[in-house]
């Protein structure tokens, strides 16, 4: 086996390790409610007064103060979940200058004696959102060509991989 030969089949079977790996974080195909598509748990807050003044669509001094503390934006408002007890939306003001409307940040609950301060995933946004912001219809096409930042590891990984494919069957012996 030439040494070009050897390098490749190293290079293929840490991509399948890679493969094998990042499949079992990933959720059952089509749960709307998989944590990776949902939101991601931040901190936990005791319950007392705090929500009884979200149930009045006030922000309370703790959240903001615990969100503060650990660098995050605090809410603008905050928004009972229709039809639901117990759940908050909360909203930030955004400092961006094309897309300046609030956003849907927070997802609060509350849970026995304790409320469950979570952040909503970039794909939730990209879902509600997506088409408004980018008048294309298909999610993948405006995923990759207008939310460029947000590309998966396994999506890089492949087209990488198509790349390298491509010059490998175009090249010439000679030349390379």
């Amino acid at each position: 086996m030439n040494r070009l030969r050897v390098i490749a089949l190293i290079v293929i079977v840490l991509l399948c390790a890679l493969f094998v790996y990042i499949a079992e974080d990933i959720p059952v195909f089509g749960d709307p409610n998989a944590p990776p598509i949902k939101s991601v748990e931040l901190f936990t807050l005791e319950v007392d007064h705090v929500a009884s003044l979200m149930d009045q669509h006030v922000v309370p001094e703790k959240l903001s103060k615990e969100l503060a503390k650990r660098g995050l934006p605090p809410p603008s408002r905050v928004e009972k979940i229709p039809g639901i007890e117990g759940e908050w939306n909360a909203f930030i003001a955004k400092e961006e200058l094309h897309y300046a409307k609030e956003e849907k940040y927070y997802w609060i609950r509350e849970e026995g004696d304790k409320l469950r301060i979570s952040r909503y995933a970039f794909v939730a946004r990209w879902i509600e959102k997506g088409l408004e912001e980018t008048a294309v219809t298909n999610m993948v096409t405006y995923g990759l060509a207008d939310y460029r930042g947000y590309d998966t590891l396994g999506e890089t990984t492949v087209i990488f991989t198509a790349g390298v494919s491509v010059i490998l069957l175009l090249r010439r012996r000679s030349r390379l």
